[in-house]
């Protein structure tokens, strides 16, 4: 059945009343411009601010917004559900009332998905051309950090943004739960698509009003995380192989030092040095060949290098926190180790994943 709109775009809003109106105007503006039948759905969380009245004012002269007034700050993600639930479009999107969003991109982002050359794109601030203005330091390494522990579940550069479109088919039927402010890798992981495409955008911090983002955000992701992990069985399949490996390596290195220390007579140290090269390349090659499947060759002495550098990391976490379990928190110094190594194992999966074996 053909629908009334090309494309529902939904605004989740709390707070907004400096940038709605505006954000609004330069919409309609390209969808005048490039003839794109849109509607726009905007999900106001009971702001304070008048952010409502505004919007109430703005259905009255437009024909194709929507308002959904919700009873208290419910979130982000929630939000965008309810829109969708409403919306009259083949083509869903999504996008900040902040204005950090740069409207004269829907375009990019519609147009391929109304050719039907994919089903699903990403307004990414991560690939080529795209970028990030406004931002310190702390807000770079927090987005950068969360959309690396989510290249365990994707290769898209910017599972993290706030800005992309998918055919309303990709998701129907499909049971979207996030919590927080990140709904793009839910979809991601969740939805029946073929074919993703990311467009560079310049993403620009807000100018007015205050950003949302919060501790309690980065809580709701984690476990988002890891709620995911039914959906990639393969990823727990490899960790417990990772681990394995690394059970092997453990009793390689533990069997070589003492060869060399009582019966070739080398001293324990530079034992300890050689059994963790030869263990650590042992579990590279199986890690290669077994756990992540890759031929032996594929960029070997690269991938090495990088197999080496994560070891090394995680082998100074493991120090840490043994010294910090035995030491500050007063655990038995054995009971630290094993907790150590667990936490270390951890990392070191994830580190050679996303890195050393990405692909």
């Amino acid at each position: 059945m053909q629908r009334k709109f090309d494309l529902s775009l939904v605004i989740p809003t709390y707070n907004e009343k400096e940038n709605i109106s505006n954000l609004i105007k330069k919409i309609q503006n390209e969808f005048e411009k490039n003839e794109i039948l849109g509607e726009i759905i905007v999900v106001d969380d009971n702001s304070p601010d008048g952010t409502g009245i505004i919007l109430d004012n703005l259905k009255k002269k437009e024909k194709n917004i929507k308002v959904i007034h919700r009873t208290g700050k419910l979130g982000l993600s929630s939000a965008v559900l309810e829109g969708w639930k409403i919306s009259e479009g083949n083509v869903l999107g999504v996008m900040d009332a902040d204005l950090s969003h740069p409207p004269e991109k829907i375009k990019e982002l519609f147009f391929p998905i109304k050719r039907n050359e994919v089903d699903f794109t990403i307004g990414s601030r991560y690939i080529n051309g795209g970028k990030i203005e406004g931002w310190n330091f702390k807000r770079r390494l927090m987005s950068k950090t969360a959309t690396l522990f989510a290249r365990v579940y994707t290769k898209v550069k910017d599972p993290m943004t706030g800005f992309f479109l998918i055919k309303k088919e990709c998701i129907q039927d499909v049971k979207l739960d996030p919590k927080g402010f990140k709904i793009l890798l839910e979809v991601i992981i969740k939805g029946k698509y073929s074919t993703v495409r990311e467009i560079p955008i310049t993403f620009v911090n807000r100018v007015k009003g205050k950003s949302k983002a919060g501790a309690k955000e980065i809580i709701y992701y984690l476990r988002n995380l890891a709620g995911y992990l039914p959906y990639k069985k393969n990823v727990i399949y490899e960790f417990f192989k990772f681990a394995f490996v690394g059970g092997i390596g453990t009793l390689i290195n533990i069997l070589i030092l003492y060869y060399l220390t009582e019966k070739v007579g080398v001293y324990y140290l530079f034992s300890a040095i050689i059994s963790f090269i030869i263990a650590m390349t042992s579990n590279f090659f199986l890690n290669k060949i077994w756990t992540f499947k890759e031929n032996v060759p594929s960029n070997i002495a690269k991938k090495y290098v990088q197999f080496s550098l994560v070891s090394l990391g995680a082998l100074l976490i493991n120090l840490f926190f043994l010294y910090f379990f035995t030491e500050i928190i007063g655990i038995y110094y054995l009971f630290s180790q094993i907790l150590a190594i667990g936490i270390a194992l951890i990392i070191n999966f994830f580190g050679n994943k996303i890195w050393t074996f990405s692909k």
